[in-house]
This record gives structure tokens, sequence and C-alpha cells, in this order.
């Protein structure tokens, strides 16, 4: 009995046999178009007007759209919430600079010094949207530090 199952399995042949190539070669393929705004970054948020907003990508003295409808107040006011959130993170940030953390807690902590750095460069840039998204991430983040 043990010779005809054997024999059977023989015959059948293994179903993990040779695999044939099917397709074609990486190299072969076409090159896709790029999508329609090629110069956005990946990672970049989408900025969709406000209904008052101008429909340009940007004011005449280089802010953009965003900031061009900003008056005076409210600018003051998103760079105090700005001071605020990056304040708040960055005594964070050196509280746990000097203590040893857990791996976890080295993420968190090098994404938040990450976000603090980045949010001080939008400033220069003049990107005042960016630079307070970036101070919010920051300020959130710095929350779940934990350094005792």
């Amino acid at each position: 009995m043990a010779f005809v199952t054997l024999s059977a399995f023989g015959l059948a042949g293994c179903a993990h046999g040779p695999r044939r190539m099917a397709g074609v070669p990486i190299d072969q393929r076409p090159t896709p178009t790029p999508p329609p705004e090629a110069n956005v970054m990946p990672n970049e948020p989408i900025r969709e007007s406000s209904p008052g907003a101008r429909s340009d990508s940007g004011a005449a003295d280089g802010k953009s759209a965003v900031e061009a409808v900003m008056n005076a107040d409210e600018r003051r006011a998103a760079q105090q919430r700005i001071v605020a959130d990056t304040t708040a993170a960055g005594a964070a940030v050196r509280k746990c600079a000097a203590k040893t953390l857990l791996p976890d807690q080295e993420s968190v902590f090098e994404t938040t010094r990450s976000y603090l750095i980045q949010a001080r460069a939008a400033l220069v840039r003049g990107e005042l949207w960016q630079a307070e998204s970036l101070a919010r991430k920051a300020r959130q983040l710095s929350l779940s530090l934990e350094c005792h």
C-alpha cells in the first residue's frame, strides 16, 4: 500500500516545479508620466484656499496664499501660538536631553526635536502656516515624552 501511494505521488510530480518568468523586465517597461504638480513634496500638506482667498499661488511679496489673507491680528495670534507651542516642546526636549531614554522614547525625542528644527526653518522662510503646524505637532508629541 505504501508503495502504491509513493508511486502515485512520484507520477503526479511536484506542484512547486520550475517557475516560468512572466511579464516584462523592469528595464523594458515604459516610464510613467509624472503627476500634474511635480514640484509638490510628498509630505507637504495640500493648501486649500479659503472663500476670500485669491486664486493665485502667492502674493507679490512672497507670502503663500494662506498668509496673504491674514491680517495683522491673525498673524500676531499665529505667532503667539507658535511661541507657546515651541516653548512647551522645547522645555520637554531640554528636560530629556541629558537623560537615558528607552528606544521608543528616543524616537519620540528625536521626532519632537526634528519638528522644532523644521518649525524654525519654516519661520525663517516666512511660511507661518507650516511653522504653526510643525510647532503644534512638536508640542503634541512632546506631551508623550517621559523622562525620569
